[in-house]
């Protein structure tokens, strides 16, 4: 990622114990340059966006929306993901809502978005129904990828797996066994991609 970035925390990057990096560019290249509409739930730093700004979100008419509570815990994130976003010159493509995203997720229409990334509040009920919510706002043939799906059983004594409550996959398996007839799971590791087929 460019210096001209500031990242107290690397969870994407080839540096990183998971690159997921690795499956953004498999499952997103085809993306690249054209117009799209993708939506990010959990933005951090930003780390993420910037290269989806920079390496897909391409085409002029392309837009990112990144929702994300920036919770106390997350100290001066909120206003590093600022200072990063206007550095990369692509602020205008950029959508900031600030809050949960339980109470934003139903302002958006139908078969809104290309791609979808969630990777904000880890707790059982919140990512079910992170998933419930971006599930009705994906386009058909579009893509869902879930963060942490082994956050506490990869990882168990890591300071994020000891406060969840409950566990990601749990969450994330009872919403694949409920829309089965309406996707297909295309990466399962660290992170869990499926595409919609409806």
């Amino acid at each position: 990622m460019d210096s001209k970035y500031t990242f107290t925390e690397d969870w994407f990057s080839e540096q990183n114990g998971e690159p997921v990096i690795r499956e953004f560019n498999k499952f997103l290249s085809p993306y690249a340059g054209k117009p799209c509409k993708f939506l990010e739930i959990g933005s951090y730093e930003g780390m993420s966006a910037l290269w989806m700004l920079e390496n897909i979100l391409t085409h002029n008419s392309s837009r990112l929306w990144c929702i994300d509570a920036w919770a106390d815990w997350t100290g001066e994130a909120f206003k590093t993901f600022i200072n990063n976003l206007s550095a990369s010159g692509h602020k205008d493509k950029v959508e900031i809502i600030k809050g949960c995203s339980s109470d934003h997720l139903g302002n958006f229409s139908k078969n809104f978005f290309d791609f979808i990334y969630i990777d904000g509040n880890h707790d059982e009920k919140q990512v079910l129904s992170d998933a419930i919510m971006s599930f009705r706002l994906l386009t058909s043939g579009g893509i869902i990828a879930f963060d942490d799906y082994l956050m506490g059983i990869r990882y168990p004594d890591s300071p994020g797996s000891k406060t969840l409550k409950g566990l990601p996959k749990n969450s994330i398996d009872y919403f694949l066994d409920l829309f089965r007839d309406e996707l297909e799971v295309i990466h399962s590791d660290y992170q869990l991609w499926i595409r919609k087929t409806l």
